[in-house]
């Protein structure tokens, strides 16, 4: 294996690692290929190694990643920052916590005229907790897109509900819980107003400005969705079985 992977280095120009495939699940870095009838995996170890550890991250994603004009975009916001492509993403690096929040997603996608999110991934200390946030990230993005139009600016707290999401949606005693055929047979607009409700802190005013209806219709709309789920949004532990299998069905109903 050792001639296998100094051909390898030769032919990619970087440095790399092989072990033997047992059925595990693939990391970001990693690529499955054939050798004298057995199946080994290809490992690229990090290729950026300047990155500052003991310091803060941020994920920046855009479908069609533009990396050079996201970069003058982000010099231009902030000062004594590190920008490098990782995995395929755009990262921040910063030795102090940076003013981002969901103001800055709205900035860049007026600049650069695409859709964009950013994930806080905190203060990071090593590589391995890096790649774990950042495959954590990739892993439950399709619920991220699908599910969260109106917050572009990810936290570790946002990260926790979409783990529980993406759960609930792979889980077949907990999608034995939530009736999705019933959920199929609702507009999808209620829906969205239902979590567009949970996601503005079960406010009324707040609600109604995000989604430009007025006060009636959305007390109309909540009304409806009490009547056909038997949920109050108004009540803690209702707005969360909602949330959580709301979203839990467009993730299934997506796969």
């Amino acid at each position: 294996m050792i001639n296998l992977a100094s051909f390898i280095e030769k032919q990619t120009n970087k440095k790399v690692n092989i072990f033997e495939y047992k059925n595990q699940e693939l990391k970001d870095n990693q690529e499955l290929i054939t050798f004298n009838n057995s199946l080994y995996i290809i490992e690229m170890e990090n290729e950026n190694l300047s990155l500052n550890m003991n310091s803060y991250f941020y994920l920046v994603y855009q479908q069609n990643l533009d990396f050079n004009t996201l970069k003058d975009i982000l010099y231009n916001l902030y000062e004594d920052i590190d920008i490098v492509k990782y995995k395929n993403h755009l990262l921040i690096n910063s030795k102090t916590k940076l003013g981002i929040d969901i103001d800055t997603t709205e900035i860049i996608e007026a600049e650069s005229y695409s859709n964009t999110y950013i994930f806080d991934l905190d203060k990071v200390d090593n590589y391995e907790i890096l790649d774990l946030k950042v495959e954590l990230f990739n892993k439950l993005l399709p619920a991220i897109l699908k599910n969260n139009t109106s917050n572009k600016f990810i936290t570790t707290k946002d990260l926790i509900l979409y783990i529980n999401i993406y759960i609930s949606s792979k889980d077949k005693s907990i999608c034995k819980l939530i009736d999705f055929n019933k959920i199929n047979t609702i507009d999808e607009n209620l829906l969205y107003t239902g979590i567009n409700f949970i996601e503005n802190n079960l406010n009324i005013s707040k609600t109604s400005s995000s989604l430009f209806l007025h006060r009636n219709t959305l007390i109309y709309r909540l009304e409806k969705i009490k009547e056909l789920l038997d949920l109050d949004l108004k009540d803690f532990k209702d707005a969360m079985v909602f949330y959580l299998s709301i979203n839990a069905y467009f993730i299934s109903k997506n796969i």
